[in-house]
């Protein structure tokens, strides 16, 4: 699974997005979602036809803390009152 959100993608992304490696079995087993990316690596020209355009409601998931497990490892910010 790879979701790419908010990303400043430079000339130097792949249009394609992805690459199988000649194993096209692989292509029915990879998520590839992007939401909200710029930049001029960030056209969908080229990509690959699985590619999902994600909306706000779909990428909600992956931007949650809790996708992540983020109570398990991230710490909590710093108490400026502190």
């Amino acid at each position: 699974m790879v979701v790419y959100a908010y990303t400043s993608m430079t000339k130097v992304i792949n249009p394609a997005g992805w690459s199988d490696d000649n194993h096209p079995e692989r292509d029915s087993t990879v998520f590839y979602g992007e939401y909200k990316c710029s930049g001029p690596g960030s056209s969908a020209a080229g990509r690959v036809k699985y590619t999902k355009h994600l909306t706000d409601e779909q990428i909600k998931p992956f931007l949650s803390l809790g996708y992540i497990q983020g109570s398990k490892w991230l710490l909590p910010p710093p108490n400026p009152k502190v």
